[in-house]
Parts: structure tokens; sequence; C-alpha cells
């Protein structure tokens, strides 16, 4: 009887809601179970090469493929003997109905229902090829597992080129500086009528040119003349310098009321010059901050106007004033130490302060020094006002300071101007190399 059916392909829903698809190879002894070779189950290959389904797991069955050559095509209400199953039909007062159907050997098949054509077509548009082509196969495990081989798929499209032998990576970076490197575009908005040798350049890539010492001294006498006077100039950049040291110093963390007992000291140096007034300027301003300042005076007997003005108030502050270079033997490193003994005119600066600034493990910051550098004292940070001069690398860093010349002073000296600070009093200037 099951020789009848051998062969056919067959889709069988089973009761536990799975799909079961192969190639009846046959039935049982007890014509119980229907045994399928080549099987699929939901759409996937078994890995065994036949099953055996009893008739109490089918719930639908259909005939997607009959016998080849000769053989009778069997419909999908036709079922091997004894085996149940569950015919399609409307369900009504929600109860199953299930018939057990058999087959006499000389019957002839039923006509299949309408919609038998419509499953066929469904079921090509699937499976795409004959379902006999694929269960004739040996299905080739290891070639498709091979396929969800992630890690060799990655492995091959992240391949690391070949390195030179002996190559070595020079750039190493910290966790604060920048991996990428970018040069800010160069641009233009100061130009002088006689630049001097160097150039600089701004954060934001803007070309600052240095000037000459006679060029400069024209642009500060000119503005004098128009009311920006030198003790409004000295308190400019006497109070840059203030804030750049209480910067320095650790600004917030340092200047906190509760800190008491760890409060700065600062010494400054000064010469009997205009750059000895901006120092004793920023010692007064610091002071109001209840910073311990010291000014230390590198020739006493010498008094400009300017310095004796700032001398003059200098005096109402708590801070020291040493006039004797015996008495610089008694200072121990301070917090910091402002620079302020020599201008353009200078050329030498008291040997026994010179050898204390070089003694002193503190960091050095000169307000408005010479071109060349203050004398025998090397610094790490320079103040400059206005527009740069040609400063050497004794200098150390360059920051420039708005001195709120008016716009139509500098057209008057020759120099087109368009203010570089942009939102900032206080600006770094770099070497445009």
């Amino acid at each position: 009887m099951a020789n009848q059916y051998k062969g056919c392909c067959v889709s069988i829903n089973c009761v536990d809601g799975s799909v079961v698809q192969g190639e009846v190879s046959g039935m049982s002894d007890d014509n119980e179970t229907l045994i399928l070779k080549r099987p699929f189950k939901n759409g996937i290959p078994h890995t065994e090469k036949e099953i055996r389904l009893k008739a109490s797991m089918i719930e639908n069955l259909k005939i997607i493929k009959a016998q080849l050559e000769n053989e009778p095509v069997i419909n999908n209400n036709q079922v091997a003997k004894n085996i149940k199953k569950s015919v399609p039909v409307p369900k009504s007062n929600n109860v199953k109905q299930k018939n057990k159907t058999k087959i006499a050997p000389n019957s002839e098949p039923e006509q299949p229902p309408q919609n038998f054509t419509n499953h066929k077509e469904r079921n090509d548009a699937c499976f795409g090829v004959s379902l006999d082509t694929i269960v004739k196969e040996d299905f080739d495990f290891e070639k498709n597992l091979a396929l969800f081989n992630k890690k060799a798929f990655y492995n091959k499209i992240h391949k690391k080129p070949d390195l030179v032998p002996h190559e070595k990576v020079s750039n190493k970076y910290k966790h604060t500086e920048n991996v990428l490197h970018s040069t800010p575009v160069k641009f233009r908005q100061v130009t002088v009528p006689s630049p001097a040798i160097n150039e600089y350049i701004t954060d934001d890539g803007l070309v600052v040119p240095s000037i000459t010492s006679e060029l400069r001294w024209k642009l500060f006498n000119l503005v004098e003349e128009n009311g920006l006077t030198t003790g409004r100039q000295n308190e400019i950049i006497g109070r840059a310098a203030t804030e750049m040291v209480l910067q320095l110093l650790g600004g917030g963390y340092r200047f906190n009321p509760r800190n008491e007992h760890q409060w700065p000291r600062v010494v400054v140096l000064c010469g009997p010059n205009r750059s000895g007034a901006m120092g004793v300027n920023c010692a007064r301003q610091l002071s109001s901050y209840g910073v311990h300042t010291v000014v230390v005076l590198s020739e006493p007997g010498l008094y400009t106007p300017q310095l004796a003005n700032e001398m003059a108030l200098y005096q109402f502050t708590t801070g020291t004033l040493i006039t004797s270079a015996a008495e610089l033997h008694g200072l121990l490193d301070p917090d910091f130490v402002v620079v302020s003994l020599a201008d353009e005119q200078t050329d030498t600066v008291s040997r026994n302060i010179t050898n204390w600034a070089k003694s002193v493990r503190s960091p050095l910051m000169a307000i408005d020094p010479p071109s060349q550098g203050t004398p025998s004292v090397v610094v790490k940070y320079s103040l400059v006002p206005a527009l740069p001069l040609s400063y050497s690398e004794s200098n150390g860093k360059i920051y420039l300071c708005n001195m709120g010349i008016p716009t139509q002073v500098f057209h008057l000296t020759g120099i087109q101007y368009k203010s570089p600070f942009g939102s900032k009093s206080v600006i770094p200037l770099h070497n445009n190399e």
C-alpha cells in the first residue's frame, strides 16, 4: 500500500506548529507511521537523513509533487492508510473537525480543490526550485557554516597592512594633546609701514607684524598727546599683568578665602624706568587681592616721575619695599617673580639682583622687556603692550596686551589696524614660521 505513494513530495503541518517537508519513502508495518527521507523542518534541512512521523502528530498534509514516471498523482486530500489528517474546513462553534480517510488500492483519486493550484504557485515562488532537486543533493554543512564565520570575515575586511621592517612611530601623544594636527588659516588685518624682522600669529590665525622701537615710541607719544597719558597706560598694562599673575598662581583654587594659610607671595624687581613703574603698579594691584608683595628697587637713588607716582600709591599697601641688595639674601623662593628691570635704553642691571633672579626656582614674567631681553635674566613669560617688537628667545612666551589705543591713532602713524584681540584683553603670540 505504501509503495503506491512512495516518491511523493509532501508538506506536513504538525500539531506542534512545525512544518515538515520531504519525500515519502514508506510506511511502518502497522501503517501508523509515515517515513520521510531528505526531510526539511521549517524550511531548514534536517540533521537526520530520514525521519518518522506518527499519525497523531499530523494535522494537515499537502502533496507538493506526485510520483515520477506514470505514478498516479495524489491530491492534498489523500493520505496513506490509517494516517490521521485534518481536512481544512471552515471552523464553526470553535470545534476542530478531524477525519480519518482510507484509500482503496484501486480507487480513483479525488479531484483537487480549487485552491490547490494557488498553493502550488506559492510553494514554487517560495522555494524557487523544485523540491525534489534540493532533497536529492547531500547538504554540505561545512561549506554553509563557513558562510557564517564572522571572525574570518572581519579579519579579511580589517586586515592590517604589512608594516615596513624596523619602522617605528615617532609621535607619541599625551592624553591632553591632539592627535590630529591642524594649522589655522593665516590672514592679515594689521600692516605696518616698516615691519621688524619677526612676525607673530594668534591662536585664531591672525598675523601680527612686529614693529621697530622708533615706530613704537612714535605711537605712544602720539596717543599720550591725545589724552592716554603714561599713568593711564601703566594702569592698563599693570591690570593685565595682575590678571596673568593671579591665573598663573592658581586662580580661584588658590585665592579662596578659606585658604588663608597658603596665601601666595610675589616679588617684583623694578628698575628706574617706565618698565619699573609698570611693575610697581602691578604690585599695588596684586596687594589689593591680598597677595604678599615685595618690591625690590634695583637703583634706589633714581626715581623717574612715573616711578615716583607709583611708589607713592604702593606705600599705602601692606606690601614690603626693599632698597638694599643685601636684603635679597633673606628672601626665600617666592611663588612668583615679576621682572620690570629694563627697557630699550637699559644696557646693564644690578648683578646682585640678576644673580638672585637666576637662583630662584619660581617662574619669572617680564613686563615690557627690551627686544633682546633683560640683561643676564631669562624669563618664562613676557607681557608686551599694543604691538610687539622683534623679541629674542630669552623673553620666553610672548603675550600681547590691548592698551585701548583708538584705531585712528594707529592710522596717523601709518599702521593699518584692526583689533586682533577679539573678546580678550590679553592674547598669546606664536612665531609665524
